[in-house]
């Protein structure tokens, strides 16, 4: 788990110095991806899960940049919101970041709608592919000290019961 928290934090010190230093790249970093680092971080395991709220984030943003594109007004705001509060109740999506992906438009002022949904995705995968991966070096690695650790506990069981049964 350290490895992964390591990863992600990498990964977002990464986006975030390349948005503040590239202006064409300012879109590749946004706070929620903290918050979707934490979520993907513990269901590694579950990428079926992952890959529901990756596809919820893109329609998220699709439906803010569509709101964003009729008005930029807090009725558009507030249908966006309502919106996107009902597509993930319906589908289950049960990932909070994917309501505040949907809100990127109206803070941000894209100069080109079509470029946010496909950075959020983007930002997403680059997210998900290293903690993909540490999490299965992580299951070629850590099996043979969870071994070892079993064998120390079996030896020490029995070197305590022979204690006691001396005494």
């Amino acid at each position: 788990m350290f490895l992964r928290s390591l990863i992600f934090c990498a990964y977002l010190m990464l986006a975030y110095w390349v948005s503040c230093h590239y202006p064409s790249m300012k879109m590749i970093f946004y706070p929620t991806l903290g918050a979707f680092s934490f979520l993907f971080m513990h269901r590694v395991e579950q990428i079926k899960d992952i890959g529901r709220i990756m596809l919820g984030a893109f329609v998220g943003v699709v439906v803010g940049c569509l709101g964003y594109l009729i008005s930029t007004g807090a009725f558009s705001f507030f249908v966006t919101a309502l919106l996107m509060i009902l597509l993930i109740k319906y589908f289950k999506w049960n990932a909070a970041p994917i309501l505040s992906v949907s809100f990127i438009p109206f803070f941000a002022h894209p100069a080109h709608l079509w470029l946010l949904p496909v950075t959020v995705l983007t930002s997403l995968l680059g997210l998900f592919v290293p903690i993909w991966l540490i999490s299965r070096l992580e299951k070629l690695v850590l099996p043979v000290p969870q071994k070892w650790v079993l064998f120390v506990q079996r030896f020490t069981s029995k070197v305590s019961a022979s204690v006691k049964r001396e005494l």
